[in-house]
Formats: C-alpha cells, sequence, structure tokens
C-alpha cells in the first residue's frame, strides 16, 4: 500500500500518459450531476453549485446557495474525480481548476498547462487558501492516473495544507489509513484523509 502513497504524489498527477493528450470523454448531463454530488455530503450537495464539463471547459448546470461547488474533473482519459469545494476552495482551488480544464479542452499538453498555471500563482492570478478547509471527494467512483494507469481510489476528504509536506505531518505511507500529503510543498497541497464511508452512507446522529 506504500506504492499508493508514492504513486499519488504531485510528480505522478501532473505526469501524462500517451493517451492522455485526448481530450476527455464527456457524461450524459444528468449522469455528471449525480456524480459531481456523490462527491459530498448529501446535505452539501444538494444545495452547491454544479459544474459540468462540456467541450471548451466547465458549464454552470445549477446555481447553488451554500458557497459550495462540485464537479467532476477529468485531468487524463478515462479518469473522473468528483469534488466538492468548500467555500474557500471555491474562491482559491476551483478557479485553477476551471483553468485547467479549458486549457486541457484546448490541446495544451499537459507540461505547458502546469507552466501556464504555475505563472499564474507567480503572478498572483491564483492564490494559495487563506484558512484550513476541505474539498471532499466521498465518491465510490473516484478514478486517477497514478503515474502508471488509472486506478481506483476511496472516498476520502483532502484538508487544505498549502506548502505542506509529507515530512511536515510524518507521513511515510506504511499505514494506508493514516493521512499524507498530495502536491506537497505547493499552494494546492492536500492533507489525505480516506473514510470508510461514502457520501450518504453515514447518520449524523
Amino acid at each position: 500500500m506504500r506504492l499508493i502513497l508514492i504513486s499519488l504524489s504531485s510528480a505522478a498527477l501532473l505526469a501524462a500518459p500517451a493517451a492522455a493528450q485526448e481530450l476527455p470523454d464527456l457524461l450524459p448531463l444528468e449522469r455528471e450531476i449525480a456524480l459531481a454530488e456523490s462527491a459530498g455530503p448529501p446535505h452539501v450537495a444538494e444545495s452547491a453549485t454544479i459544474y459540468v464539463l462540456r467541450r471548451g471547459g466547465f458549464e454552470v448546470a445549477r446555481e447553488g446557495s451554500n458557497g459550495f461547488a462540485c464537479l467532476v474533473t477529468r485531468h487524463d482519459q478515462g479518469s473522473q474525480e468528483p469534488q466538492c469545494f468548500d467555500p474557500e476552495g471555491v474562491a482559491t482551488l476551483l478557479p485553477v481548476a476551471l483553468e485547467r480544464a479549458r486549457l486541457i479542452e484546448a490541446g495544451t499538453d499537459r507540461a505547458e498547462v502546469e507552466r501556464v498555471v504555475g505563472e499564474g500563482y507567480a503572478a498572483g492570478t491564483y492564490r494559495a487558501p487563506r484558512r484550513g478547509g476541505v474539498t471532499y471527494m466521498l465518491s465510490t467512483e473516484n478514478k486517477v492516473f497514478n503515474g502508471e494507469k488509472i486506478i481506483s481510489y476511496p472516498p476520502h476528504v483532502m484538508i487544505m495544507a498549502p506548502y505542506v509536506t509529507n515530512a511536515d505531518i510524518g507521513a511515510d505511507g506504511s499505514d494506508p489509513a493514516m493521512p499524507w500529503v498530495l502536491n506537497g510543498g505547493t499552494p494546492h497541497a492536500y492533507i489525505m484523509v480516506v473514510t470508510n464511508q461514502a457520501a450518504g452512507d453515514h447518520d449524523p446522529e
């Protein structure tokens, strides 16, 4: 299980397999909305703004009322990553996700996408989250590129932790149930916490 920690590092996620230069497949509208909603707790997702991917980039399918936003990102052909950003994530991380999708849809190769995003952070177009927060990925249908192939990844919560590294939290990948850091040392670093409950499967009582 140590491989999961290493494979889902920032470098692995930013690398692209040969097939990744293809545009991601589009989903039927209702299917994509349901998949986006599956990322968050029901009480969050039902009032969140929902984005759907269409040729050219993401479009708003439903305006929300609670400051959250849910969408399904697809960085590589065959991947699907339903996510629900909290209000701080909407302000800071969502614009980057939307721009990445727009660039990919325009045929930009992945290295250039990351160069453009990096320049955006340097220029102040994008900024790191100003406080801790969460991005929910509670769907049971997470499919991510691990550096070699597309794999399923369990429901989890990503805690915003700008510039934090695995060394900062003592993560070594020896226990898959323990938190670890994705995109360590970057403005969009997250502490990853796997949950054994999918959205809608828990009883808050």
